[in-house]
């Protein structure tokens, strides 16, 4: 299955890296969909919880309606994301309306399990219906450390009680239910990754996720870098790349930590983008507030193929990157001979990623 994937990569990269030089729009493959701004957390690493939550989300008919548009018909993998999904009272009604515009569809949930009931509802709702989804739950440290930097007392219990429930869904159905840990990366929590590696190994025999630490206008955390480099690029180096997002991300968060320059080529607004809960398409969280239009005020095709797109699409080619995952996983994916040539300089890495 992986070698067959790679070798699709190899046929489709030279499409992509042409359609991106020439300035013809691609369709993406792949969707965050910010489902909602409401959070329900305090965290110490983002400020999306001090924002006036949006009034009119979109609708799970207008999420259908757009989803089903020729634009995002090739899309195989949507990102549900806030704020907090859960705080949606609609979540199963939301999920429902994306697996109906496009079945074939990996469906994400992203969660900081402070709502567990919602979270268990939902997945057995998507189980019911025959829809295939991924689960991911936050830990950045365990008991009150996790507690501490997520916010809200109590956060660890509901998620270490979300999480064990989820496991034993997922030992129930195989193949349909995917859960995985994700743990924000910075000198905050850096002191914490020990223990929670520890944790999840022994209670669930898992390795944590673990992101970086994004400064972007999304989190609206812009200019609250937070020190230790020399104690993060000890870690960094420490730690197996298979945690960290692949050999690629690995590689370039040294590079960041150590200044150099980490520019590649992004796919945003080509084969990925972020729809926001207000309908407003934008290219990513470092140009979250460079919107390209809403898909309220006209169709997807109109909003993707406008001046103002192709406007921000210049702007994405002169980004100096960023090491946020979906990003450059997407970008990667879609370009393949750059994440290529980083595997054939690592034969080992290589044998690992195609067996």
């Amino acid at each position: 299955m992986q070698i067959a994937k790679n070798i699709q990569r190899l046929v489709t990269a030279p499409v992509n890296l042409i359609s991106r030089a020439v300035n013809r729009p691609l369709k993406p493959r792949w969707l965050f969909f910010a489902i909602t701004d409401r959070c329900n957390s305090r965290c110490k690493h983002c400020n999306i919880w001090q924002n006036t939550p949006t009034a009119n989300p979109l609708t799970p008919a207008e999420i259908e309606k757009t989803l089903s548009s020729p634009l995002f018909q090739n899309i195989e993998y949507i990102l549900n994301t806030g704020g907090e999904p859960t705080t949606r009272g609609d979540l199963e009604e939301v999920f429902l309306a994306e697996h109906k515009a496009l079945p074939d569809a990996k469906l994400q949930l992203s969660t900081n399990g402070l709502l567990p009931d919602r979270a268990l509802s939902l997945v057995k709702f998507a189980l019911n219906h025959d829809i295939c989804i991924d689960v991911g739950i936050s830990l950045d440290g365990v008991g009150n450390n996790h507690d501490e930097i997520r916010g809200v007392p109590g956060n660890f219990n509901k998620a270490e009680r979300l999480l064990s429930e989820l496991f034993k869904l997922q030992e129930q159905n195989p193949g349909k239910l995917n859960v995985t840990v994700g743990y924000v990366l910075s000198a905050l929590s850096l002191p914490m990754l020990p223990e929670v590696r520890t944790y999840l190994q022994e209670k669930f025999a898992i390795e944590p996720f673990v992101q970086w630490y994004n400064e972007a206008p999304f989190y609206g955390n812009v200019g609250k870098t937070l020190s230790g480099k020399d104690e993060l690029i000890q870690m960094v180096e420490s730690l197996d790349y298979e945690i960290l997002g692949g050999l690629n991300l690995k590689e370039m968060w040294l590079k960041w930590l150590k200044g150099k320059p980490i520019k590649f080529q992004c796919f945003a607004i080509d084969t990925f983008c972020v729809l926001k809960c207000d309908g407003a398409i934008a290219p990513c969280l470092s140009l979250w507030d460079v919107e390209i239009g809403n898909v309220r005020e006209k169709s997807p095709e109109e909003v993707w193929n406008s001046q103002r797109a192709n406007e921000v699409r210049r702007m994405v080619k002169k980004c100096s990157g960023c090491l946020n995952s979906w990003g450059t996983g997407w970008s990667w994916n879609s370009s393949y001979y750059p994440y290529l040539t980083t595997y054939l300089r690592h034969p080992r890495a290589l044998a690992r990623v195609l067996r």
